[in-house]
């Protein structure tokens, strides 16, 4: 098997305003009984959004994939301390960190887009109602010692293994 390296995934890996995002996300969420937006849900989102791609015949880079994955919840610090929707703060953010990377418009437009997306389903068949998909199929509600206490509405949880 070829490896495919992700150069602009790991240069957002290590992009500074990223790792500061992440480690304040990382200490905030430190004593959640939640789901946490670490770096496994991240690269999990990813994943599983490939394999809907792959499943459905919808093309899809893996880079901008594993990218939009890396940055979907890196707003999550303004929606905790200022009520900021993540997926709105997270596109500013993700912005700034993308044009940091030297990330070209066009892919950065279409990694805003998935991040924009990851919080409202699409009815159609898409790259982006993949990528809404596999943020929901990354939980493992159906296991959470949490659940008798988490907010999110029954039919959004994930009860079962799907891909």
């Amino acid at each position: 098997m070829i490896a495919l390296e992700l150069l602009l995934a790991n240069k957002i890996l290590n992009n500074t305003t990223y790792r500061r995002e992440m480690d304040a996300l990382r200490t905030s969420e430190q004593g959640r009984i939640f789901c946490r937006h670490d770096i496994e849900h991240c690269l999990s989102v990813a994943r599983i959004a490939m394999l809907l791609c792959m499943e459905h015949g919808i093309p899809a880079d893996a880079d901008t994939v594993y990218a939009a994955a890396l940055l979907h919840d890196i707003g999550r610090m303004a929606e905790y301390t200022n009520g900021i929707p993540h997926q709105i703060a997270g596109k500013q953010l993700a912005a700034a960190i993308l044009t940091e990377c030297g990330c070209p418009p066009r892919q950065q437009d279409a990694i805003q887009n998935l991040i924009a997306a990851h919080r409202q389903p699409e009815g159609t068949i898409s790259l982006e109602q993949m990528f809404y998909l596999a943020d929901k199929r990354s939980r493992s509600c159906f296991a959470c010692p949490a659940q008798g206490a988490c907010n999110w509405e029954n039919e959004k949880r994930t009860m079962k293994i799907e891909v």
